[in-house]
């Protein structure tokens, strides 16, 4: 009897497939031969205990325009899958976390959730990198204007400052003592000083790219690095970053070391770090990408391997 796959994730109608990791786990699932199963996240039912996915059984295949059909909808247990995917995109909100604890309990009876939900939740994508300080860059998080002021004014008058809560570079700005619009960037991101947000000193190394490197099980597979383009000082694809190729250096190797045990102990199987220089910039657990374009550049194959692992 095939294995059962499923996927909690966004609409497969609106998937942009050649850059979809999601996707790629989907096609690698399939070569395989295991049942593919599509579930959107307010899809999830308990039930005396159990957890229960409402979605649809999907043919996939690797063709823009054409990449799916629906074999099947149906009602299945968690318990008869092989593994589940919580591939939502960000933000982390209400629905998110309400979609993590339900499948809690599907991994408690045995079920192989990717990643853990529990430690998805003990996981903020910016704060869980400061838990290894000394691989991180200068770093202060804080809802006070004047704190912030003076740490960026310790810096030499230049930082950047993202929200907590934010994903694919959006609401990360460069700062700047001298410029008279920090003020009122720094309100917009704290909301008035009602929220923390995070303020990082600046790599100049970052107009060469930032690296991004997936681990799996704690261990490095592979990597690329996004650079910026357009005069942006951000190099997320998704603001039109360039991908490149890369080697994984003695830098990444330390922080692969450094890190390694811990996301296994979490349960943080499928990873992606952001690196900058030498230095850890943070820890994504939610959907990490680029699989695709790792791939495509001459690197592994590691959806296929993550795949592969579960059988």
């Amino acid at each position: 009897m095939s294995k059962t796959i499923a996927f909690v994730m966004d609409p497969m109608e609106g998937l942009h497939i050649e850059a979809d990791t999601s996707f790629a786990f989907m096609l690698a699932a399939s070569h395989r031969d295991a049942r593919v199963f599509h579930v959107l996240p307010g899809d999830i039912m308990l039930r005396a205990g159990k957890v229960w996915l409402r979605g649809r059984y999907v043919q996939v295949r690797d063709k823009v325009g054409d990449h799916f059909s629906v074999i099947e909808e149906s009602l299945i247990c968690a318990n008869d899958c092989t593994a589940i995917f919580i591939r939502t995109d960000p933000p982390f909100d209400e629905d998110y976390l309400t979609c993590t604890w339900l499948l809690s309990f599907a991994e408690r009876q045995g079920v192989r959730v990717l990643n853990s939900p529990a430690g998805i939740r003990s996981a903020n994508e910016k704060l869980y990198a400061l838990e290894f300080p000394e691989l991180c860059p200068e770093t202060i998080v804080t809802n006070c204007q004047k704190e912030a002021l003076n740490f960026i004014e310790s810096l030499g008058g230049t930082a950047i400052a993202k929200p907590l809560d934010g994903h694919g570079g959006f609401g990360v700005v460069r700062v700047s003592t001298e410029d008279s619009n920090t003020r009122a960037i720094f309100d917009l991101l704290t909301r008035e000083e009602k929220v923390p947000i995070l303020l990082q000193a600046f790599l100049p190394e970052a107009a060469l790219g930032d690296k991004r490197v997936i681990l799996v099980d704690g261990k490095i597979r592979g990597g690329i690095v996004r650079v910026p383009t357009g005069g942006d000082h951000r190099g997320n694809v998704h603001v039109g970053g360039r991908v490149e190729a890369c080697d994984i250096t003695d830098a990444d190797r330390r922080i692969e070391a450094a890190i390694g045990d811990r996301l296994r102990e979490d349960g943080l199987s499928f990873v992606g770090i952001d690196v900058i220089g030498d230095k850890l910039i943070e820890v994504n657990v939610t959907s990490p990408t680029l699989l695709r374009e790792i791939h495509r550049l001459g690197g592994p194959d590691i959806a296929a391997e993550v795949i592969q692992s579960l059988f």
